[in-house]
């Protein structure tokens, strides 16, 4: 995997994603735990960013470790850890090449299109690998990805503006249609308290692939498919899903 630190973005992650609901989507990984291994503890959050899913499937019981490939993500994770007060712990690694050793985990989760980030359609099969290496025998692997359907008809080639309190953030997509590749840049523009902008400028790619294909992907490493939901509802996933959370089992 192509490391990318995503210096800028841990930065402001947390204020652009503001609007996600991270208690909702930990409740829905808790009901599916519950449904399939209702025994489950120990719960990997790979890609897990600035810590705020880990957090919220803490509070819920479980015992957590975030994993992500981004220093500055992981730092931010920390502060706010120690801010909680909560127990979950943070290390770095690379989704598509980790091991915990003779360690096993419950449960793995990879959640916000954070597959959707990786280099190739090898590097997906690699991240299915090594979630399932790391998952105890009847283990979940709970992830989501965005679709073609997204990436055609959502972000394509358009531009978004968003206005926060700390930073004015310009993202500006570029769609490719070999690999439903779409690739994001993000201009960010912060204000000083001497009133002067300074810019920082990240950018990144997002691939995308059929729900078959992925089906397909993770059963060739051993997985059994379980089901497919519209984004973190309760609704199965269709045609015009712009994002699938998946349910595997090993």
């Amino acid at each position: 995997m192509a490391e990318g630190n995503y210096t800028a973005f841990a930065r402001y992650y947390d204020d652009l994603m503001s609007d996600v609901d991270y208690k909702e989507i930990a409740q829905k990984i808790n009901d599916i735990v519950n449904e399939y291994f209702p025994d489950a503890d120990f719960l990997i959050d790979i890609a897990c960013g600035t810590g705020s899913l880990s957090e919220e499937l803490t509070k819920l019981g479980f015992n957590v470790l975030g994993v992500d490939i981004s220093q500055e993500m992981l730092s931010v994770a920390e502060n706010k850890k120690l801010n909680s007060g909560l127990g979950m712990r943070y290390i770095f690694g690379d989704m598509t090449d980790w091991t915990l050793g003779e360690s096993k985990a419950d449960v793995i989760v990879c959640m916000m299109d954070s597959l959707n980030h990786l280099d190739s359609f090898e590097e997906i099969k690699k991240a299915f690998i090594s979630a399932y290496d790391n998952l105890t025998f009847g283990g979940l692997f709970v992830f989501d990805m965005n679709t073609p359907y997204k990436h055609k008809n959502i972000l394509s080639d358009n531009a978004f503006v968003f206005e926060k309190d700390s930073v004015y953030c310009i993202w500006q997509n570029e769609y490719s249609i070999e690999d439903n590749r779409v690739d994001i840049f993000l201009d960010f523009f912060e204000k000083s308290d001497d009133n002067i902008y300074k810019r920082y400028h990240e950018e990144f790619s997002e691939i995308s692939c059929e729900s078959y294909a992925i089906k397909e992907f993770a059963k060739g490493t051993g997985f059994e498919y379980l089901e497919s939901f519209d984004d973190f509802s309760d609704n199965k996933a269709n045609e015009k899903s712009e994002r699938i959370l998946y349910v595997f089992r090993k």
